[in-house]
């Protein structure tokens, strides 16, 4: 049933005009439109009584013999009441403006410029009060077709009859004729209420510029309704307030976000209440490349870094026949739903500001002129963005950008896609900026998470769960990137430099490729008596490998025991070293291992097995040692054996001296870490005769 809304909206903008203070009437006369003789405004015998009104007086204009008006003045009236009929002929059409304190339209036609104004005029509520009747606004005459403005100076509302309301539009706007809420005004709207614009085809737009407020209005709260705009176009400078429970559809023209003053400067835009705002579809003229800021079919941010506000946790839902463009923000506390829109400007969302698509739909980014920043297709939802389970977030190739900056989320569950609608080359781009996390699979969306043809890069996190299909344009990961998390990722994953940190076991169904940058940190130590890490990569592919190994846990194991952190079908390359103080690599055809030493070595330790010495001497032998230059330390096996004497074992190689004590007809068997100068040889230095063997496990950077 319709919320009844009459009598509250009349109470309420009874009260807000009696508090306005009003100065004393003059004499004013009522003129009640006769048609008698003609259509002619200035014709003393059209009116009763006869004469013609003048400024300070009052007109009425209702059916009778020759329902139209024409040839209408500039004029000032206290109040105007025009009430139609079903035949649709009652109107007034003329070059004149008219201004009125009050307004009472129960329909029919007003074709001239027309402003609301505020007390002292007439502290009487202002209303458009819809019935069973049709009301127009800006029809014209064939030489004045359009370009009237309806202006709001004070309050107005537009508000059901109390019979009711058709299913057809409340007011039409005729060609290019609009509505101009200003700073001072404010038009309550019915949260049933249509309003349109009847541009079909070509032309113009007709516009509802808000420099003041336009609010969806219910003198009851009801909740449940929605009021429509369609086919019209809206100028934002002001604020849009819709309470919650209740929607407000915008359908057809462009919207543009600032680009007018209200007292002279520049305001910031607004959505209020803690309703939605559905912009369903924007339409209208065609983007002028030359000039990029006028406006077109789009919801364009007029001015570079215009800011649009949500308070109150209002949503705002792009549609899916929604273009953005322009460079701006929306900023404060509210939520933006994207329901198939096209994002094609620089569009920014404020950390307060939930971002999520809906499911059912395709929302894209995509450039559409490079050389111009309001046109180059970039999201950065700092409020974080989940793709829901059966929607698509499209990056489009040809350089669309989705960048995630610090400390925002992009969840792409079970069941959503994340693509670029293409392949190959010039592929859309998604950055992960520093602290930033894109949580990929999990939820319940049956199907798994799919990455298809996106170049994923940058400095943040991706974490995995559940089952994902990544089928990537390749990655610009950079060093500090990490890749965390279990589950099943099917196809290749080109990490790069990534930081590899599984929470369990992440399974790549596929290729993986590492690069020198890159990190691999399995958990191991769950319990000493493992053999294999709890948390570790599976490769059914190759593993292509490089960089450093740097388990998380505690790395005490029994000497010799022997731990697999990585399971691959094939092995090509290796890491360079591992940072596990007790542990050595040990790698194998199908998988790689730690494996426990003696010595507990802090930097990064590579293995470099290779005999150096095996004599029996006294005194001193040097060797070659043949590391790099950037090694800053080398682990030595080293026994000693066959002293008759207790004797003393030296070794150093141009940064400090090492020793190993050695009692007479003992052996002894240590492995030692020997600090490393560059371009220096291994010196042994034996103060008694006895055997030594001494092979080299590995050098640490």
């Amino acid at each position: 049933m319709r919320p009844v809304t009459l009598l509250g909206a009349v109470v309420a903008t009874l009260v807000v005009t009696l508090l306005v203070p009003v100065p004393p009437a003059s004499a004013a006369t009522t003129y009640t439109w006769s048609g008698a003789e003609s259509t002619v405004w200035g014709n003393k015998k059209n009116w009763r009584p006869e004469g013609v009104p003048k400024d300070g007086d009052a007109v009425e204009l209702g059916p009778g013999p020759r329902p139209t008006i024409t040839d209408v003045p500039d004029i000032t009236l206290t109040s105007l009441s025009v009430t139609g009929s079903t035949d649709g002929l009652v109107s007034m059409t003329g070059e004149g403006q008219v201004i009125t304190g009050s307004l009472r339209w129960n329909g029919g036609d007003i074709n001239t410029d027309l402003m609301v104004s505020a007390p002292p005029l007439d502290p009487t509520p202002s209303y458009i009060m819809m019935s069973d009747t049709p009301m127009h606004f800006g029809n014209g005459t064939s030489s004045l077709t359009g370009h009237q403005t309806l202006t709001i100076n004070s309050t107005l509302s537009l508000m059901t009859g109390p019979l009711g309301a058709g299913d057809g539009p409340w007011l039409t706007f005729m060609f290019d004729s609009s509505m101009r809420i200003a700073s001072t005004g404010k038009l309550l709207v019915d949260p049933a209420a249509k309003v349109l614009g009847s541009r079909c085809c070509s032309g113009a737009t007709s516009t509802v510029i808000v420099d003041g407020t336009l609010e969806v209005f219910s003198a009851i709260g009801a909740t449940g309704s929605t009021a429509r705009l369609d086919e019209l176009g809206i100028d934002l400078a002001g604020d849009v307030v819709v309470p919650k429970g209740n929607t407000l559809e915008i359908t057809g023209g462009p919207i543009r976000v600032g680009g007018h003053a209200v007292n002279g400067t520049v305001g910031d835009a607004a959505l209020k209440g803690g309703g939605t705002v559905d912009i369903n579809e924007t339409d209208g003229e065609a983007y002028d490349p030359a000039h990029p800021l006028l406006p077109d079919g789009t919801l364009k941010f007029i001015e570079d870094g215009e800011k649009l506000g949500l308070d109150d946790d209002t949503v705002l839902r792009l549609g899916p026949y929604t273009e953005v463009s322009g460079v701006g923000s929306i900023v404060g506390k509210g939520a933006v739903e994207l329901a198939g829109a096209r994002v094609r400007g620089r569009l920014t969302m404020a950390d307060a500001v939930k971002a999520t698509t809906e499911p059912g739909t395709q929302t894209t980014i995509e450039v559409w002129d490079r050389t111009r920043a309001g046109q180059t297709g970039l999201l950065t939802p700092a409020g974080g963005l989940r793709v829901e389970p059966g929607s698509t977030l499209r990056v489009m190739g040809g350089g669309g950008r989705l960048v995630m900056p610090d400390q925002a989320t992009l969840e792409v569950p079970a069941g959503a896609v994340l693509d670029s609608g293409g392949c190959c080359t010039d592929t859309g781009r998604v950055t992960l900026q520093k602290g930033s996390t894109m949580k990929v699979g999990g939820g319940d969306g049956g199907d798994p998470a799919v990455l298809r043809w996106v170049e994923l890069g940058g400095q943040g996190t991706v974490a995995h769960a559940g089952a994902s299909t990544w089928d990537l344009a390749g990655t610009t990961f950079v060093s500090g990137a990490r890749i965390t998390g279990e589950g099943t990722i099917a196809g290749d994953v080109p990490a790069g430099p990534a930081d590899i940190r599984p929470s369990g076991i992440l399974t790549v169904d596929g290729d993986l490729t590492t690069n020198i940058a890159g990190v691999y940190r399995p958990t191991v130590a769950i319990s000493r008596t493992d053999t294999i890490a709890p948390q570790r990569l599976v490769v059914t592919g190759t593993a292509a490998l490089s960089g450093q190994l740097r388990p998380i846990g505690d790395t005490t194991y029994p000497v010799g025991r022997r731990v697999v952190v990585l399971e691959a079908s094939t092995i090509t390359g290796g890491y360079q070293c591992a940072v596990a103080g007790g542990m050595i690599l040990d790698p194998a055809a199908t998988t790689i291992g730690l494996r426990a030493i003696e010595a507990r070595v802090s930097d990064c330790l590579r293995p470099a097995p290779r005999a150096l010495l095996s004599a029996a001497f006294a005194g001193t032998r040097r060797i070659d040692l043949r590391i790099p230059d950037s090694a800053q330390s080398v682990l030595v096996d080293v026994t000693v054996s066959g002293a008759q004497r207790g004797t003393t074992l030296k070794l150093s190689a141009g940064r400090g001296t090492v020793t190993l004590q050695v009692p007479r007809r003992r052996t002894v068997t240590r492995q030692l870490e020997v600090p490393v100068a560059a371009r220096t040889r291994l010196t042994a230095q034996l103060a008694k005769r006895a055997r030594v063997r001494i092979g080299q496990m590995g050098y640490a950077f």
